[in-house]
């Protein structure tokens, strides 16, 4: 990161990358989620979302670890690696785009939180949204963060993500009667442009929604998300609607597809299964508490 992006990250949780995708990688994408369908809202890997080897496209294979994101993703959890391997893992993939997600939407609810500052109680594994700078060394360490590739132009008054820049820091919920947008949008709600092939990166520790759509053209955004390597924020009970049998990606989806390198097979490494056990059993205690 540039001493512009990392002050923007630390202090209002979120930074926004133009040009990171060409207009050749946007068209391409666009083209591929409106043959698969208008209504594709969430694509999580446990519901079938990509076909069964792996993805739709090219495309959705080079998100994974774009040249202008990936040193920043490296920053933001904890710094390069000395192999040049990443720390992180991609846990899931929303799709949301045109049809009923966001045909005349009126607003979303606000969500996210940093629940380990809400909720200092709960162990690690159920509060994997999170951010935290260790003063001494100026590293990040994060769990669940978000890379949302705009495929359409989003500006101020239109709709598209909006934030409460700086909450991610907060040891308070968000007042009840800012959640809803439906009813309003507060003036404390921060709304981020962004042009088609940005990418606004941000930790799911900060309180974020989706704006009012109020424009003609549909709104197509991709959400990659990612935790720490040895963390995982879908839940092994996701399998009980997993067509494959199987909760997270895997090296093995790389397979066949170009620029398969050794980082994209790691970033598609499942979550060691003692973690994935261990979140379960505490979840499970938690529910008969």
């Amino acid at each position: 990161m540039n001493e512009e992006q990392r002050f923007a990250f630390d202090t209002w949780g979120f930074l926004v990358i133009e040009d990171a995708l060409s207009p050749a990688q946007v068209a391409a994408l666009k083209t591929t989620i409106d043959e698969k369908g208008p209504d594709l809202h969430s694509q999580h890997s446990d519901r079938g979302g990509f076909d069964r080897s792996g993805f739709w496209s090219q495309e959705f294979v080079d998100l994974l670890d774009l040249p202008p994101l990936a040193p920043l993703l490296d920053e933001i959890y904890g710094g390069a690696q000395p192999d040049g391997l990443p720390a992180y893992r991609i846990d899931h993939i929303n799709v949301h785009t045109h049809g009923k997600f966001n045909k005349d939407l009126a607003g979303g609810t606000i969500h996210g939180s940093n629940d380990r500052l809400l909720h200092p109680e709960r162990p690690r594994e159920l509060v994997t949204q999170y951010f935290e700078r260790d003063a001494a060394t100026g590293a990040f360490s994060n769990g669940l963060v978000t890379v949302a590739f705009e495929l359409e132009d989003t500006v101020c008054n239109g709709g598209g993500f909006g934030c409460l820049a700086g909450s991610h820091k907060a040891h308070y919920p968000v007042p009840a009667g800012w959640r809803d947008l439906s009813k309003g949008v507060h003036p404390m709600v921060t709304r981020v442009p962004a042009p088609a092939g940005a990418a606004i990166i941000f930790t799911e520790a900060l309180c974020h929604v989706t704006l009012p759509w109020t424009v003609p053209n549909a709104r197509t955004t991709l959400f990659y998300k990612y935790t720490p390597s040895g963390e995982a924020y879908s839940g092994p009970d996701k399998l009980l609607f997993s067509p494959f049998g199987r909760v997270f990606f895997d090296p093995s989806d790389a397979d066949g597809w170009q620029r398969a390198d050794e980082r994209k097979r790691v970033l598609l490494t499942p979550p060691p299964q003692a973690f994935v056990e261990r979140k379960a059993q505490l979840a499970a205690k938690k529910g008969t508490a």
